[in-house]
């Protein structure tokens, strides 16, 4: 097995200035009081929610912090695609500071940068903000779990289920911006006890002509004196669609929403020998080159999120105890020494385990979704001996067996990353 190496400041610097997406959370108020929600009373790890609206001159410090890293490579014939989300709460309650922000970006200097804009948003204020979202080619991500019954978890603060006006704006905007609609709009389903893959999925494209992505509740950060409650609300999606009484034509049409597919997947970009992410490890060997311990990723090289008290996390999903740094009134405050402490720190805690671990540099695991990360002998929840992943392995190769045209499939319609 290759050695595993430590992160150093050089590889945060090149993430930083090679950075691929932004997301400020823009508010932490909310027009909807989803009963699942990751800030309701399932959860904890969360700065305490106070109706707050991210402040547009810490944006700008930000932005401008960020953006003498980005003068450091500019693309030449070329833009180099930067993605700037907008997450909440609800982010079109503070659309004016999205407004500003996008402002603020279009005005600097051009450094070979297309700034791509995305939000997630409920769509309870798409009727007021649609033209403005159209006008500068958002992505949408809207949230909705099917039907009048699978949303009966998503209601306002008096309790009243949200599916009647969301339904409504959506066909608003596919109505008036229909060519939008088609390119720019997608959908995220929660399956619940109130809804199934099957319904969700049904609903969404019997009414809107797309697919949607299913997603479990997550157990991570989930209250321990909650988990009762967890439990009666959960759903697994992947046993959902299998208690699905046409459960092959299911998983056909879901493709790679099915989690059978990704898994399938999985296995052949890790497992098969036949996957590089860019020409030049055609011309290396693989085996002889130092990795990373974990799947945890490095700081700032896929995304940085900045919540709306202005901690600087490297994922939306983490536990805001795990920040690497703030933007206040005045300054940004990222050391990138204490960020690499930090990160080795915390990586390391389970490199015995790593060396012995049958996945090696092909783990899946994010050591900030261990529950037990501040015990001194916690235990890697994705540790794998060589028959447990042999098992794994043949068991994905055999559902590959009995659908082979799935194969075909993933070779012409995927991207694998």
């Amino acid at each position: 097995m290759n050695e595993f190496a430590e992160i150093t400041t050089s590889n945060i610097r090149y993430n930083l200035i090679h950075l691929k997406h932004l997301i400020f959370e823009v508010t932490d108020a909310c027009n909807l009081r989803c009963k699942y929600c990751a800030y309701a009373d399932l959860y904890e790890g969360y700065d305490k929610r106070e109706n707050l609206n991210f402040p547009f001159e810490r944006a700008k410090l930000l932005i401008n912090y960020l953006y003498e890293f980005w003068k450091e490579f500019v693309p030449k014939n070329a833009y180099y695609p930067l993605a700037i989300s907008f997450y909440g709460g609800e982010p079109t309650l503070n659309i004016s500071f999205i407004q500003k922000v996008i402002s603020y970006l279009e005005s600097l200097p051009p450094i070979g940068r297309k700034f791509i804009y995305g939000m997630t948003t409920n769509a309870l204020l798409l009727d007021k903000y649609m033209d403005f979202l159209v006008e500068k080619d958002f992505n949408l991500l809207i949230s909705l779990d099917g039907d009048e019954q699978g949303q009966s978890y998503r209601v306002d603060s008096q309790g009243h289920n949200s599916f009647k006006r969301v339904f409504r704006n959506i066909k608003i905007l596919e109505d008036k911006y229909p060519d939008f609609f088609k390119n720019n709009v997608s959908f995220n389903s929660v399956i619940h006890n109130k809804n199934t893959a099957s319904s969700a999925h049904q609903f969404i494209k019997t009414n809107f002509g797309k697919e949607t992505k299913l997603s479990s509740l997550s157990p991570l950060g989930m209250r321990k004196d909650k988990q009762e409650e967890f439990y009666k609300t959960f759903r697994s999606v992947f046993s959902s669609i299998k208690e699905t009484d046409n459960c092959e034509q299911l998983e056909q049409e879901l493709f790679i929403n099915n989690p059978q597919t990704y898994w399938v997947m999985d296995v052949i970009r890790k497992f098969s020998g036949n996957i590089v992410d860019d020409y030049t490890q055609l011309f290396v060997d693989q085996n002889k080159i130092s990795g990373f311990p974990t799947a945890t990723c490095l700081p700032f090289s896929k995304k940085m999120f900045v919540t709306v008290k202005g901690r600087i996390l490297q994922c939306e999903k983490i536990n805001h105890e795990f920040s690497f740094g703030t933007v206040d009134d005045e300054k940004v405050n990222l050391d990138l020494e204490h960020i690499v402490e930090q990160y080795n720190n915390y990586v390391f805690k389970y490199i015995n385990q790593c060396k012995k671990c049958a996945l090696g540099h092909r783990c899946s695991l994010c050591i900030y979704e261990v529950d037990t990360i501040h015990e001194p002998d916690t235990k890697c929840k994705s540790f794998v001996t060589q028959k447990e992943l042999e098992k794994r392995i043949s068991k994905q190769m055999e559902y590959l067996g009995k659908h082979p045209e799935l194969y075909r499939r993933i070779l012409n319609e995927v991207i694998i990353k």
